[in-house]
């Protein structure tokens, strides 16, 4: 008799994100009789045949796949519905796209809701907002489940103070002049546009006064961020701002900083949404051309930085958490009452 099987399946060369990864280390302890099979293979690259071949590819392997996991749009709607014994579960990762589809949703709420999910069996949407969003403007089959009131599991480990001892740990060991103070975390992705032929590097951050930004700064906090032009404009620092500043790439990741921060800083939908469980102060910085930017923008204008500029009128005295930003933290976290991973051990565990 064959082994029962489940699946972790990425789209948009995502692999496996950190919820992917947790509920994977989790699963191969718990059920330890189930083989686990990965497609994680990029579906979105500038060559259109390559697209379709990859996108093929997916299709035939979620149509053979007993269970499923997945973190976005990956499980074709082409492909049969799950049968009474098959499991197919969205862990619905706060990424971009929810923005995206909210706008468009909100300026026009008479378009046709999506299909993109309609092949899921269970939905852990991790936040009211995505609750709210995937009910609203998704076409669901008649036998989902959605696994609402329950935290995604990346968010449900940042709460753990084992895991923050750790991290905190580490954090020390990189940055012994952290020690004892609150952590402020400046986290930001995307991809900047390449330099052209024979020019220098695009610094986003430049012209800006750090050193003004980093006096402004009471001394109490130290300062941690993962970003290049951040770093380029440190090295115009005298040597005794190191007290205040740390580049944590290659030596602590960014979801781990999500354990210690005191107040983040980032243009990233799926950090911020993460630390809302904290409630703790978080604030959007335009770096690069985010929906989520302009969701903050127009919802939660008192959360939005359009520059590096604006930390200047922040208090950083204070870390209670201001009308909106409770607000936020509200729309974007379940209350840490149930275990994610253990959820999800008892639905695959059948």
């Amino acid at each position: 008799m064959s082994k029962k099987t489940i699946s972790f399946v990425s789209t948009r060369g995502r692999g496996l994100n950190t919820d992917l990864q947790l509920v994977k280390d989790n699963l191969m302890t718990a059920l330890p009789e189930v083989e686990f099979e990965y497609y994680l293979n990029k579906t979105a690259t500038k060559i259109p045949l390559i697209n379709t071949k990859m996108e093929d590819a997916r299709r035939t392997f979620c149509t053979e796949a007993q269970n499923i996991i997945c973190m976005d749009p990956s499980i074709p709607i082409k492909i049969p519905s799950a049968s009474e014994r098959e499991r197919r579960l969205l862990l619905a990762t706060p990424f971009d796209y929810q923005f995206n589809i909210f706008m468009k949703y909100h300026d026009n709420p008479d378009q046709p809701k999506k299909q993109t999910f309609i092949r899921c069996t269970h939905v852990m949407p991790g936040s009211p907002f995505t609750a709210k969003l995937f009910h609203s403007f998704y076409e669901w089959e008649d036998n989902v489940t959605f696994l609402d009131d329950i935290p995604l599991p990346i968010s449900w480990d940042i709460l753990q103070e084992e895991k923050r001892t750790t991290v905190k740990k580490q954090l020390e060991f990189y940055f012994p002049q952290a020690k004892g103070k609150k952590i402020l975390s400046i986290l930001l992705v995307g991809q900047k546009p390449e330099p052209e032929d024979g020019s220098e590097p695009v610094n986003l951050f430049d012209n800006f006064n750090l050193k003004k930004i980093m006096d402004y700064i009471d001394d109490d906090w130290f300062v941690i961020t993962n970003n290049w032009d951040l770093v380029e404009l440190s090295y115009q620092l005298p040597y005794q701002y190191s007290s205040k500043f740390g580049y944590i790439k290659n030596k602590i990741s960014l979801n781990d900083m999500m354990y210690l921060s005191d107040m983040l800083i980032t243009n990233s939908s799926k950090h911020a949404g993460n630390f809302s469980i904290t409630k703790k102060p978080i604030y959007y910085l335009e770096y690069l051309p985010k929906i989520f930017g302009n969701f903050i923008k127009k919802f939660y204008p008192s959360m939005y930085l359009k520059d590096l500029e604006q930390l200047l009128t922040l208090d950083f005295s204070n870390t209670e958490l201001s009308p909106e930003q409770k607000n936020f933290c509200q729309e974007f976290s379940y209350d840490p009452t149930e275990n994610p991973l253990e959820t999800i051990e008892k639905l695959f565990k059948y």
